[in-house]
């Protein structure tokens, strides 16, 4: 942007009495309060809220809304941040595509003057992404759960070295499950096609589930959490008439979560070799307060993020250029970690002001780090800070065959000169040398493994924190991320049962879909309930375990066993050859 075109734009905006933005210059230094869309954003929603944060919800004093096209807006609702820290500004009706929104108040605003600043709302294209087809009904599902067709997952190798836990997988086509040390299933969830992010979390301080619910006919994208019951108990949008996106969603201890959204927007790509009306994919970092739904906190790729930093694709005529392709969110004291895969860079944003602190760039261009050749990386995903202040980065290692991807280890830190640097701590190479094309993730478990979920190459490894490969399976459907943490998960209703008389005896099929700590099956039969028996017995073997038995009479039901022989649950009583409902 020229400084003829900035001092041409400020003299509209003025003779007009809209509010224009300010350089970072102008900011006063006593500002406390941030608003969000930041001051100068060129894309705002057409929908937006402006979001203040650090005011007192009923101290902000008078604000007066004005764009250049649709006049004066009334605030038709104000939303109280549930922390008391802050409050969004709901305006009344929509604003126009391109147009120029002042904002007039009296406090002293962060990158604003004398409490005024002005947006720009963008100019959009297309709709929203394309949609999945709702999972379509189940044939060969298994014996007692007819709804339920299991994915395959081949374990190569397990050790007694794994950490404690259940692996978390979303398969792009199938669905969720969690699986225990051996590779087993203990919980499944179809889901529609697509990658679903799931993950374990904690949500005020209890465990929960968390996945993306991919768009279907008449069904918006979202993120649902589920407890341990496996019930949903929210379900939860972007703010400010964004939709959703898989890429990140993080619950903090804040009682909010970070997400990501992507829209297109019209832009002027003639200086990087486009067209001048061209279309680029803004990516939209938003923190939502879980209790009020409002915007905590909102960024935006387009208009921090230089275009001329993606090395690794080109505007194309008649298609939206995913430009920066952001695909994680890490808070990081007052700041977050954004990664963007087709930069190859990882922003440190702050959170106040919304600026870019540092970047640090893997693939060997211009960063803020010294980045030496054995610290690279390239089209990278699910970037973490760790508790030593260690950055872990899964590396896909850009394009086919270049490299194997690897959860990387950095450490920052400052050369003799001062100048920032990172050093590599440690590199998991995935075990088959493969690369990763897209999709994938690394995560560093207590005790020091470290797990890798290798996206599209169809497999997990958890290593020692020395490199000693201690898991190894391999499923058919690709997973975005791999996850492990300690659950406990406890299903509603009663365990499942069928059974199935032959020639040689009868077969009971018992599952209870989401029990983690059953050890056993016990098997009883009887002519009611008053006169059951031990008729057989058998180990928990997957979420479905077959049991032969022998002297079936009329009715049977199935009992759940801990490993200390407590019962747990018990299934219906069923006629022989039949199941459950």
């Amino acid at each position: 942007m020229s400084g003829r075109w900035i001092r041409a734009a400020i003299s509209v905006l003025l003779a007009a009495g809209i509010a224009v933005l300010i350089l970072p210059g102008l900011t006063p230094a006593s500002a406390r309060i941030s608003v969000y869309p930041s001051p100068g954003t060129p894309v705002a929603s057409e929908t937006t809220t402006f979001s203040f944060r650090g005011v007192k919800p009923n101290r902000l004093g008078p604000v007066r809304i004005t764009g250049s096209i649709t006049g004066r807006h009334a605030i038709e609702k104000r939303i109280r941040h549930s922390d008391g820290n802050g409050v969004s500004l709901v305006p009344a009706g929509r604003f126009a595509d391109g147009e120029t929104v002042g904002v007039f108040t009296h406090r002293r605003i962060r990158e604003a003057r004398h409490g005024s600043f002005s947006v720009r709302i963008g100019r959009f294209t297309g709709g929203s992404k394309k949609t999945s087809k709702a999972p379509g009904r189940v044939t060969n599902g298994l014996r007692s759960r007819p709804d339920l067709k299991l994915p395959k997952i081949r374990v190569a190798h397990t050790s007694p070295q794994v950490a404690p836990g259940s692996y978390f997988l979303g398969f792009r086509r199938g669905g969720l499950a969690i699986l225990d040390n051996r590779g087993r299933i203990t919980w499944y969830r179809p889901t529609a096609f697509g990658f679903s992010n799931f993950e374990p979390q904690n949500l005020n301080g209890r465990p929960v589930l968390t996945y993306f619910r991919t768009p279907t006919p008449g069904r918006d994208a979202a993120y649902i959490i589920l407890n341990r019951h496996y019930r949903k108990i929210a379900t939860v949008r972007p703010g400010n008439g964004y939709k959703a996106d898989m890429h990140e969603f993080r619950l903090t201890d804040r009682g909010t979560a970070l997400i990501l959204a992507y829209r297109s927007v019209r832009w002027d790509l003639s200086g990087i070799g486009g067209p001048t009306n061209g279309s680029v994919s803004d990516n939209v970092v938003q923190e939502i307060d879980l209790k009020t739904g409002a915007v905590l906190f909102e960024w935006h790729a387009l208009g921090n993020v230089n275009l001329r930093g993606n090395r690794e694709s080109k505007p194309k005529p008649g298609r939206s250029w995913d430009a920066f392709h952001l695909n994680s969110i890490e808070p990081d004291g007052n700041s977050f970690l954004i990664s963007s895969r087709w930069t190859n860079s990882i922003f440190r944003v702050d959170r106040a002001s919304g600026r870019i602190r540092w970047t640090l760039r893997g693939d060997g261009h211009r960063s803020d780090f010294r980045v030496g050749r054995s610290c690279r990386f390239s089209g990278q995903h699910d970037v973490r800070r760790l508790p030593d202040g260690n950055i872990s980065i899964f590396d896909n290692a850009g394009a086919p065959g270049r490299r194997a991807a690897s959860v990387l280890i950095l450490k920052p830190g400052r050369s003799g000169n001062g100048k920032r640097k990172v050093s590599l701590v440690g590199r998991y190479r995935n075990p088959q040398g493969r690369p990763s094309l897209a999709t994938g993730g690394g995560e560093v478990l207590p005790g020091g493994n470290v797990l890798a979920g290798w996206g599209n190459s169809n497999s997990l490894t958890e290593f020692s924190p020395a490199g000693k490969v201690l898991f190894q399976a391999r499923h058919r459907s690709s997973s975005y991320r791999a996850r492990k943490a300690i659950w406990n998960g406890r299903p509603p209703g009663r365990p499942a049962i069928a059974s199935v008389a032959g020639a040689g005896g009868t077969t009971v099929y018992a599952s209870w879909n989401g029990a983690q700590d059953i050890a056993r099956w016990e098997v009883l039969g009887g002519p009611d309930a008053g006169q059951l028996e031990v008729l057989g017995d058998s180990k928990w073997k997957s979420l479905e375990t077959a049991i032969p038995i022998s002297g079936a009479d009329r009715r049977l039901q199935a009992v759940a066993l801990d490993a200390d022989g407590s019962e747990l649950g018990r299934s219906a009583l069923i006629e022989v050859g039949h199941r459950s409902r």
